[in-house]
């Protein structure tokens, strides 16, 4: 993957970093187009998908070379040397968009859960379109496939966003229901199919079903959280119907 498909003069431009720069600008253009329908400052949606891009980057490298330490230690410079080391960690490029969107959200004294909500729906388009063009330079159906389990995930989501706020199970007994929904559902909807993409490729791993399981519950345990069900009422609940 790191071939060169195209050469500009002495500029080489390399598959996988091309369809990882056109996953973010189109992943991009899914959370501004959000963000717009929701009202939300133009300049402020543009402020934050700089911010995003900067330490997706900044994040995603240093996650990299963190996981890879035996190569790049006592060696500081070939962290800058892409070209010879060149690597990049999905997950660390993941919390440094939502990095770069809490900071910018933070500055202009937003609610962060409404952004991440449009944030996550852009994740989950862009990873789509990164797993199908990955599909075609790899030659591997595995990631066609996983590609439109991204996308259908996508529409999910999309539909969520539009009605969320309509779900009894959700809102409970109050009168208005919180963001957070589409953002836990990302989080666990993720962990599950980087297990299901770790397991057609490389076969069971300890370290990544952990990983997996946490991103899985940590997305449950949040949509409960922001939903406006209370644990002592569903106990109660529970309770209830286990003595009928």
């Amino acid at each position: 993957m790191n071939d060169a498909i195209y050469r500009i003069g002495d500029i080489a431009i390399y598959g996988f970093g091309l369809l990882a720069t056109l996953s973010f600008l189109w992943g991009s253009f899914v959370f501004y187009k959000k963000a717009v329908e929701s009202h939300l400052e133009e300049f402020h949606i543009l402020d934050g998908v700089v911010m995003s891009a900067f330490w997706a980057f900044i994040v995603g490298r240093l996650t990299f070379v963190i996981l890879n330490l035996p190569t790049f230690w006592g060696h500081f410079s070939r962290v800058f040397l892409f070209s010879n080391y060149p690597g990049i960690d999905r997950w660390g490029v993941m919390a440094g968009v939502y990095l770069g969107v809490f900071l910018t959200v933070r500055r202009y004294k937003a609610k962060a859960m409404d952004w991440f909500d449009f944030v996550s729906l852009g994740i989950l388009s862009g990873v789509a379109i990164f797993h199908a063009g990955l599909s075609l330079l790899t030659y591997s159906w595995q990631y066609g496939v996983l590609g439109v389990i991204y996308l259908v995930i996508f529409g999910v989501g999309w539909d969520a966003e539009l009605k969320y706020r309509t779900y009894s199970w959700y809102k409970s007994n109050k009168t208005s229901a919180k963001s957070g929904l589409i953002t836990g559902f990302s989080l666990s909807a993720g962990g599950v199919l980087y297990l299901v993409e770790r397991l057609m490729f490389r076969g069971f791993d300890l370290t990544v079903c952990l990983w997996s399981t946490f991103l899985f519950v940590g997305g449950m345990v949040l949509v409960y959280i922001r939903s406006g069900r209370t644990a002592s009422e569903d106990i109660k609940i529970i309770l209830k119907h286990g003595r009928k």
